[in-house]
């Protein structure tokens, strides 16, 4: 019988300096850091270029209009649907101050209960009104609606005869979502970003997104700014820039209301953005939205055929070539319903961000169709900013600190982990469902790339292919007295992570245990270079995304490699069933790996997340990334997966990675459990379990 290990050492990797267990060699294709992300980016372009057959063939407004309604139902599905009623705002005024021309008040309001919002409303002081409005959504910055470049903006309208709503999104400005008053910042960092993806990974694994908190205070701001007697409701346009353009592009095609849209240094198309930094923030985003066959042209089309700018620079790393395919495809929609005048495009030099010519563009659009304006830009007045303090809509510059109430991150730790599951089908129904799990097929193509000998065994360096593109770096420790057991091992630090004099593999196969150590996608040589502002808490982020965007999550990409390894395994007459051993987030690859493939007879899980729901139930956690799947709350949690399977699940861990309470784990797993006590922890694998 094959048995289970109880090890956790927290000793350092000692492989010998002599033993070279690096498999790839200079030259390999595709190269190795690129090699997910390759893989995964021609199945985007597969499925964008499907998509521009539908869109050719799209020739009368009644084309459109099917369209229109199929893709405005699948963005509303894919953040996980709207708030189904508008609470009361309870609108708050906690300052004002008067400037030449105008005045700002400092607006605190409720988009949902106690969920607070905060806010600066720059209104007029001459001429007469109602005057037509426009929202701001500000973009990613840890000072928000106090930062000069949001308030630019604002002034430079409210002096043109508009009036201005500027508000603080989630994690940003007066709203971090994680704020610690000792560190004068947020417990995640500066970064706004990280914060999002906190949040915003929690909302996937529910089959939400993020995005729908960000919406829903995008139109309860459009609420606010309707219910302004200073205000003509039938003339509100919304003008953002970065993640604020993100949300102009959203509230613009979900919001009826919305009568002109200008977003900036946001649109592009996914085409031209996967060449360069890919997947952005949590809420730019959506598990399946390239399988579902959208882009970006989609979401700007779903407002035509009303006044729609799109403001682009040249350097920006939402790449230019792709604003200028989406703005072809738009206006080729807009010329179907007669009004190719209504969608324009502004470039001018310059990085991310909205400059002067950018900003006089968006005035001179205002201005034309809110106001009956003349075309083109309107010259920007003299700006005078406030200091960033002097914006503050709460006593203490924090809503954290200030009025306390709720957070996405509290509203997640309280909606989600109510999600009832659907036990419908079979729990390897329901994992073939969510991981797109592909069970490979033939014969294993593979290549030796030379051996170590070693006391007891030798080691052959070993690379197999999957499928067409995508490789597996393994190590074959092959006993010299083999006892007939196999292991087959995966490792979230890498394949050699163990592979030390004294560690785990060399330990099992001088126990005679023939074991093949896997470097499963994104892994150890195959991890990924393509990083991101997240990746020191989320790793592999950006192949993460991507899976999920096309529908090829990473986790199901590592059970092919698993599977593959046992096809090898099989082929080379060394085994026909094994045991799987696995370290870290590895460790989920490989349980759902042993719900689908038989051939794996029993499971030792060391450091494993103990369940998916302690990641939403947590208010940070770690690396979630590569074993993200979109419903699976609603599906199932790993403690299901494995009491189904013969497992040993060794010193579980929290959603940090810290290793989780005695109580709490046996609760999850019960006999299955086991704890490091022993001092010969190998000895397990002896054992019949």
């Amino acid at each position: 019988m094959i048995g289970r290990t109880l090890l956790w050492l927290s000793v350092a990797v000692t492989v010998s300096a002599a033993d070279d267990l690096t498999v790839l060699r200079k030259g390999q294709t595709p190269p190795p850091a690129r090699m997910v992300r390759e893989y995964l980016t021609g199945i985007a372009n597969a499925q964008l270029a499907a998509r521009r057959r539908e869109i050719a063939q799209i020739r009368t407004p009644a084309d459109f209009e099917r369209r229109r309604s199929n893709v405005r139902a699948k963005l509303v599905q894919m953040i996980g649907g709207l708030p189904d009623k508008r609470t009361p705002l309870n609108v708050q005024k906690t300052g004002e101050f008067r400037r030449d021309g105008y005045r700002v008040e400092k607006l605190v309001y409720e988009s949902l209960p106690r969920f607070y919002v905060t806010a600066n409303l720059y209104v007029p002081t001459t001429g007469g009104g109602p005057y037509p409005a426009v929202l701001q959504p500000i973009g990613h910055s840890k000072s928000a609606k106090n930062r000069a470049f949001y308030q630019t903006l604002a002034i430079g309208l409210v002096k043109q005869g508009f009036v201005v709503l500027n508000y603080d999104p989630i994690g940003q400005g007066e709203r971090r979502i994680f704020w610690d008053s000792y560190l004068g910042d947020s417990k995640v960092g500066s970064s706004t970003t990280v914060e999002h993806e906190m949040v915003g990974m929690q909302s996937v694994l529910g089959g939400e997104s993020v995005a729908r908190y960000r919406i829903w205070d995008g139109i309860r701001s459009i609420d606010m700014l309707a219910s302004r007697p200073e205000v003509d409701g039938k003339r509100i346009g919304v003008s953002g820039c970065s993640g604020g353009g993100t949300l102009t592009v959203y509230i613009a095609a979900l919001d009826p209301r919305v009568a002109v849209a200008a977003p900036a240094c946001y649109v592009t198309s996914w085409e031209e953005q996967l060449r360069g930094t890919g997947p952005q923030d949590a809420e730019q985003q959506f598990p399946d939205l390239l399988k579902e066959g959208m882009d970006q042209a989609d979401l700007v089309t779903l407002m035509a055929p009303k006044p729609y700018l799109i403001c682009s620079t040249t350097e920006d790393f939402f790449p230019i070539e792709g604003a200028r395919r989406t703005f072809d495809e738009a206006k080729r929609i807009y010329t179907l319903f007669g009004a190719p005048d209504r969608v324009a495009w502004f470039f001018t030099g310059g990085g991310h961000g909205m400059p002067q010519p950018a900003r006089e563009a968006i005035y001179g659009w205002m201005k034309r169709w809110l106001a009956g304006g003349p075309q083109g830009p309107a010259k920007e007045p003299p700006i005078e900013t406030e200091f960033e303090e002097t914006m503050n809509a709460t006593r203490t510059g924090q809503v954290a600190t200030s009025l306390g109430g709720e957070t996405a991150s509290t509203l997640n730790r309280k909606r989600l982990p109510q999600m009832v599951v659907d036990a419908a089908g079979s729990t390897r129904d329901r994992v073939l469902n969510l991981t797109k799990y592909e069970r490979p097929e033939g014969l294993v193509r593979a290549e030796s790339y030379g051996t170590i000998e070693r006391e007891g065994y030798k080691i052959e360096r070993l690379l197999y292919w999957t499928a067409p593109g995508r490789y597996v770096p393994a190590l074959l420790f092959a006993p010299t007295s083999p006892n007939s057991r196999a292991v087959i091992y995966v490792d979230s630090r890498g394949k050699a992570a163990e592979a030390g004099i004294s560690l785990d593999l060399d330990t099992l196969a001088k126990l005679g245990y023939t074991v093949l150590a896997l470097d499963i996608e994104g892994t150890g040589e195959t991890a990924s270079d393509w990083g991101g502002y997240s990746s020191a808490w989320f790793g592999q982020e950006k192949i993460a995304w991507l899976g999920l965007m096309v529908g090829r999550p990473l986790m199901g990409l590592r059970m092919e490699d698993i599977s593959r390894g046992l096809d090898l395994l099989e082929q080379r007459q060394l085994a026909k069933a094994a045991t799987g051993f696995a370290k870290g987030m590895a460790a989920v690859d490989m349980l759902h790996a042993a719900v689908v493939d038989a051939r794996i007879e029993r499971l030792v899980l060391e450091r494993m997340p103990a369940s998916y729901r302690q990641f939403v139930l947590a208010p940070l956690h770690r690396n979630i990334h590569s074993i993200a799947l979109s419903k699976v709350l609603r599906a199932y949690d790993l403690p299901n997966l494995a009491a189904e399977r013969k497992a040993a699940i060794v010193n579980p861990v929290d959603a940090m990675g810290h290793p989780l309470n005695h109580a709490a784990a046996r609760q999850l797993y019960g006999e299955q459990l086991r704890l490091r006590r022993e001092t010969d922890p190998i000895s397990v694998f002896r054992s019949d379990f």
